[in-house]
């Protein structure tokens, strides 16, 4: 009797001890399945939304060829060229808001974002006369760009320190070019005018340095080159003997510096 009950004491001792084994292991299994964050680093991984507001400079290239008719008179086909070619540069500030979601491996930090914004990017100039010394005609150029809106959207790239994210991006810009440009003879002939407008994909390349303020609102700063390509078109002006086409060309690539206020849900 004695003996039984030593063995049934043993028994009952053994099986403690393996539940408290298998709970044991059980919790460092969980602990494998959700790591802690990396120390050192703020968790920047989630959704996230902002605004900012930017100053943009804009790199406008234009390029006008005459030809036609224009080839008899060299010094004018010349001097209409100049001015109607050159650059349109201008500036101006930005507004809008963005979207984009943080995966964190670690310190670091894969994400996509989305963003948009109103422009008040737009310049146009005069020649003022253009005389030559050949006639039929003097004539003056007018010229006219201006950009509304760019939407972007990229992947970005960074690494953690602290609460410091510095990070890299490149990807899809889409925006609208319209540019106007005019040839106005001296003479009763009707001015020779040109207008385009189109919605332009291209690209964008930049970095930026984001600071996390709490763990739900953070603050950065961030620049961006922007290519958005070229249009052109064609426009004449003619009477009934001489034909003068010609050809207008721009093309718009952007600089773009912002500030941002986001929050991390």
């Amino acid at each position: 009797m004695k003996k039984t009950a030593l063995i049934v004491t043993i028994l009952s001792f053994l099986g403690t001890l393996a539940y408290a084994g298998s709970a044991e292991v059980s919790a460092k299994e969980m602990k494998q399945v959700a790591p802690a964050p990396a120390p050192g680093c703020f968790d920047w991984s989630g959704l996230y939304i902002g605004g900012f507001g930017g100053y943009k400079f804009s790199s406008v290239d234009l390029n006008l060829n005459l030809n036609g008719d224009w080839n008899f008179f060299p010094d004018a086909q010349h001097r209409g060229e100049s001015a109607g070619s050159g650059d349109l540069d201008n500036s101006g500030g930005e507004l809008g808001a963005l979207l984009g979601y943080n995966w964190q491996f670690g310190c670091w930090v894969v994400g996509v974002e989305a963003a948009g914004g109103y422009l008040w990017a737009r310049d146009s100039s005069d020649s003022g006369p253009i005389f030559t010394d050949e006639e039929p005609f003097d004539f003056h150029i007018r010229s006219s760009f201006k950009t509304n809106f760019l939407f972007t959207l990229a992947p970005r790239f960074g690494y953690a320190f602290g609460n410091w994210l510095p990070y890299v991006t490149g990807g899809l810009a889409v925006g609208d070019l319209d540019f106007e440009q005019t040839i106005d003879p001296f003479v009763s002939v009707a001015p020779s005018t040109g207008h385009d407008k189109e919605l332009k994909a291209g690209w964008m390349v930049g970095g930026g340095l984001q600071y996390a303020l709490t763990t739900r609102w953070s603050v950065r700063v961030q620049y961006q080159f922007i290519d958005l390509g070229s249009l052109d078109f064609n426009s004449n002006f003619r009477d009934e003997f001489s034909d003068f086409p010609a050809n207008h060309e721009v093309q718009l690539r952007e600089h773009n510096a912002s500030f941002a206020i986001m929050y991390k849900f």
